[in-house]
Order: C-alpha cells, then structure tokens, then sequence
C-alpha cells in the first residue's frame, strides 16, 4: 500500500474516489504521496468536478468542460511531478471522454 520509496503513480479519477491518486498496489490513501496543503485541495477539487460533472452514460456536459477537465489534469501533473522525490515519478490516466462528441 503506497510504499514511500521508488513509487510509480497515477493520477486518475474513478467513480467515487475522492483522492486519484494510484500506485501498482491500487488505490492510495488521501494524503498519499504527500503534497502541499494548496495542491492536495486542488487534486481534491479536481476528483470533485469528475465525480459532479462527469456522466457515466453520457460524458462530460460540454465539450468546454472536458477539455477543462483535461487541462486541469495536465496542469496538476505538472504540479505533483515537481513535488515529488526524484525516486518517485507520476503520470497521467485521462481516460475521460466526452462521449457525446467522442473527444
């Protein structure tokens, strides 16, 4: 469960997952790897809009909001790969749709 040493993780929502971060074990605990106060809120909120927004049958509202989505996500990519310890690294399991439009 989230070994601190040498971890590979994955930023990536799911349904009902509050904290999307993953390692090879699944699912990290909130909190794990461990971030500043101001990125923690943003993943946070970021896992929030997915699970407000995002509809299992029909995607993402607008192709505005996917596409913010999606920039978010990148954006918090770039913000945790600087937070972490050189041994660890992140990457990003966008997997989201807009299903209406298919982006």
């Amino acid at each position: 469960m989230c070994d601190p040493s040498d971890v590979h993780y994955r930023l990536m929502n799911g349904y009902s997952v509050d904290w999307p971060l993953w390692d090879e074990d699944g699912l990290c605990a909130e909190g794990t790897p461990s971030f500043s106060p101001r990125l923690t809120s943003e993943i946070l909120a970021w896992a929030r809009d997915f699970t407000e927004n995002y509809g299992i049958e029909t995607g993402w509202p607008t192709e505005a909001a996917a596409r913010s989505h999606e920039r978010q996500g990148r954006r918090l990519l770039l913000l945790a790969e600087r937070e972490l310890s050189e041994e660890d690294d992140v990457v990003l399991g966008y997997w989201e749709t807009n299903k209406r439009r298919g982006l």
